[in-house]
């Protein structure tokens, strides 16, 4: 099945913005295992070229080094449901058993996702790919097929998670490019809080760069389809810019537990054919839990603005109250309101070092990965403080990976 999608003329280049002071840092050695007297609030993964570092976090943040750490895997980890790790090859899904401690165990089952429909359009070799809410349900990207220099050709594929760790195929779902241009690939989903639709950003390039909405219906079957019936009505602009119209395209986006998105949008103006400037904002979207449309209130003036230079990842708290923003280089966390405008929190943490991965837990602990410094750090947030958690930041050598870093909550 396809879905054309079409977009406006778009240079992807963010505006340095001003940085606030960043909490006082003190590195410690990488963790070793110690005995621990209380049960673990979360279990966090992070994958290494050795293998998948596995932690034990406390109710303080402080995490301690899962014995057998690292842990071998194939491929790229990629997420678990709290009974299975998954980690994606260049063609093959694997699955590992995770023990009674975190550890992770023996591959208990692979799958080759060239033998089902989806392949034509390429391999799964660094494309996002998501678990839904309940855990049951995997979706890994395909793509690479070039023709004359251009991919023309995105899938996704479904796969039930067995409760014995086997992944079973269901199907699907094709996203081309529109007529001049070529499909690249759509930013891993979010999925909303009824688990009915997922969300992402859906590229294409003809000699510049597009972006849209991608949005996917998820059936009670499981197997993701193109949502035939989506519309977005955006944030209103101001009418008076400067130089030409304004538009705003879409960048990350995240749901929270209550029918609302997050949403990072590039708000550009163009100042001639083909000249792009502007900057980041933010901004809060309500969703219909029917038809999976979406629509914003906020308007340009009352939308915070990112102070990041260029934004690579973006995270909602359990509560949805919090929502953390990070990338080249640092760390911000804001206030999400639900369909309210998202106001500022924190000033520009680690304002010296790339942050590739962020994750919550269900206990308001933030973990931020910097695949270049080799450090995990761990805050404790809430909506009314702030503070590094103890011993963070940890060291972790040679950590890497599209995802990363994820935490699977025990509380």
């Amino acid at each position: 099945m396809t879905n054309a999608v079409t977009g406006f003329k778009l240079v992807l280049s963010f505006a340095l913005l001003s940085a606030g002071p960043a909490f006082t840092q003190t590195a410690t050695p990488e963790s070793t295992p110690e005995a621990t007297t209380t049960a673990p609030v979360a279990h966090v993964y992070v994958q290494t070229t050795k293998g998948i570092n596995v932690y034990d976090a406390t109710a303080t943040g402080k995490l301690t080094l899962v014995e057998g750490s690292s842990f071998a895997d194939t491929g790229q980890m990629e997420g678990s449901n709290g009974s299975y790790l998954i980690s994606v090859g260049t063609d093959y899904l694997h699955t590992y058993k995770i023990e009674s401690d975190g550890g992770v165990g023996k591959q208990v089952s692979e799958i080759n996702t060239q033998s089902y429909s989806g392949s034509e359009c390429g391999d799964t070799a660094g494309l996002d790919s998501f678990l839904d809410h309940s855990g049951k349900y995997f979706y890994v990207q395909l793509s690479g097929i070039f023709y004359g220099g251009s991919v023309t050709c995105v899938a996704w594929q479904s796969y039930k998670v067995e409760s014995n760790g086997a992944l079973k195929f269901l199907g699907s779902v094709h996203y081309n490019g529109s007529a001049g241009h070529d499909a690249t690939s759509t930013t891993g989903p979010t999925v909303s809080s009824n688990d009915k639709f997922a969300y992402g950003v859906f590229a294409e390039f003809a000699g510049y760069s597009d972006t849209s909405f991608s949005t996917l219906a998820r059936p009670a079957d499981g197997a993701l389809d193109v949502n035939w019936n989506f519309t977005d009505k955006g944030p209103a602009t101001d009418p008076n810019t400067p130089g030409g119209p304004w538009f705003f395209f879409p960048m990350l986006v995240q749901a929270d537990p209550a029918s609302h998105l997050a949403v990072a949008l590039l708000n550009t103006s163009f100042s001639s054919c083909c000249d792009v400037y502007g900057s980041l904002q933010l901004a809060s979207y309500t969703i219909n839990d029917t038809t999976g449309s979406i629509s914003s209130s906020n308007t340009w003036e009352d939308m915070p603005t990112s102070a990041i230079v260029n934004i690579s990842n973006m995270k909602m708290s359990a509560s949805g109250k919090l929502l953390a923003v990070a990338g080249a280089p640092g760390l911000q966390i804001f206030h999400f309101n639900g369909a309210a405008p998202i106001t500022s929190y924190s000033a520009l943490l680690l304002p010296t070092v790339n942050i590739d991965q962020l994750a919550w837990d269900n206990t308001n602990h933030l973990y931020a990965l910097s695949y270049s410094t080799g450090e995990l750090y761990v805050y404790t947030v809430t909506p009314t403080s702030i503070s590094e958690a103890p011993g963070s930041p940890y060291k972790v050598a040679n950590a890497y990976g599209l995802n990363g870093l994820v935490v699977v909550p025990k509380l």
